[in-house]
Parts: structure tokens; sequence; C-alpha cells
């Protein structure tokens, strides 16, 4: 079993192993709809759904998929930065058009390996500046282009215009003073209580992805 075989590699046995080994072993799951409960049926991949552990062990399985993508450098970065990843969200960086196929190439023998597949429909390039000279191809898929692209609810183009971000964050922010208005606006709270919701619950809304715009013009 592949993330066994990952657990091993980071230096996990013994009866711990033993008890991940036990979990995934001829593992079961039924459909429940209303009151009807399916036959129980087995399922081959993916960590279970609902286990506390599950995070955890998906992080172990999927934290080298980087390994071999050269990235970009960063001025004032000793090392290339392959990419972002969040769980399965799992963002490329790259300087050209070549190094990108290499990427895809590394992921693509990565999947392979591992017995993943990748839905490339779900998959976008976005380029800052330049043009890409080819089609990219993903476990011998096509990766359409993109203008846009979301990740982590944060807002990015291929301009590098914030605008969009920072609407986004200011109807967020909206809507999330409309639903606590009832609560700032009631004498019995503290006001010292106020300003720690404030602070704490609304300020971190309108100020989402503030690193990337800052004090600029277009906030």
């Amino acid at each position: 079993m592949a993330l066994l075989h990952k657990l091993r590699s980071v230096g996990i046995g013994g009866k711990l192993l033993n008890i991940i080994k036990g979990m995934y072993e001829a593992p079961k799951i039924a459909v429940r709809v209303g009151n009807e409960v399916s036959n129980l049926t087995e399922y081959l991949c993916g960590v279970r759904k609902g286990c506390p552990a599950s995070p955890i062990l998906f992080n172990f399985f999927i934290n080298d998929i980087f390994k071999g993508v050269r990235g970009l450098r960063v001025p004032g970065l000793t090392s290339r930065i392959p990419g972002l990843l969040f769980a399965d969200d799992t963002v490329l960086l790259v300087e050209s058009s070549a190094d990108l196929q290499a990427a895809l190439d590394t992921i693509t023998e990565w999947s392979d390996t591992w017995e993943m597949a990748v839905n490339a429909s779900k998959c976008g390039i976005m380029t800052i500046s330049g043009e890409l000279t080819t089609d990219m191809t993903l476990q011998g898929q096509k990766v359409n282009s993109t203008d846009q692209y979301t990740y982590l609810v944060y807002i990015m183009n291929s301009k590098w215009d914030v605008s969009g971000t920072i609407k986004n964050n200011k109807s967020k922010v909206r809507k999330a003073v409309y639903a606590a208005y009832s609560f700032l606006r009631r004498s019995d709270v503290l006001t010292a209580l106020k300003i720690k919701f404030i602070n704490s619950v609304l300020m971190p809304i309108g100020c989402y992805g503030g690193e990337t715009f800052g004090m600029s013009e277009a906030r």
C-alpha cells in the first residue's frame, strides 16, 4: 500500500504503523439516503472520510510531490520555490514554458508512481508575463490557460491586479457586519468586547491578502 510505504520512509513503524495498517486493511463504506442504507462495499483509494488522522496521513502522502521541480527564484531567498501546497490545492511556480512542462512531467511521474489520477479539467495555467509557446499536458491531458485564478479565496489574475480581491473582501466584510449588527449595537455588551470582536473577526476578513496590496492606491 502506497500510504504505508510513505509512512515507513519517514520513520513511522511499530505499533503505530500496525494501527494505521489495520485501519486501511480492506476498508468498507455504506451510503445512507434518508432511512435507506446501501450494502457495504470496499474502497481502495483515499483516506477515511471524517477520521481525525486523515489530514495528517494525507499530508505525509503528498508532502514530496514537488521533489524534482526546479521552481523559481525569489529575491532574498537562497533556494528556489517550487510551488505552494495546502492540503490538495497545489500551485506550481516556474519561470518559463520549458520549466512548466518539465514540472508537469515531474508531477505526472509522481502521480503515476503513487497511483494518483489528476483531473486536468480542474487545473489551469496563468501567465503573469509572456505567453505559452506550446500546449501543456499533465498525465496526457491538455491543461488550459486562464486569466484569473483563486487560491485559498485570494483572487489573482494575469495582470496582477488586486482589485478583485479587494472587492471580494469588501463584500464579505459587509455581510459580516450586517450579520453582527445586532450584537454590536447592544448596550449591555462592553465596548472593549466589541472592539475585540472587530479586531479578531471583522478586520481579518477585510484585510485578507493585505500583504499584496497594503496601503496601495487600489486599496
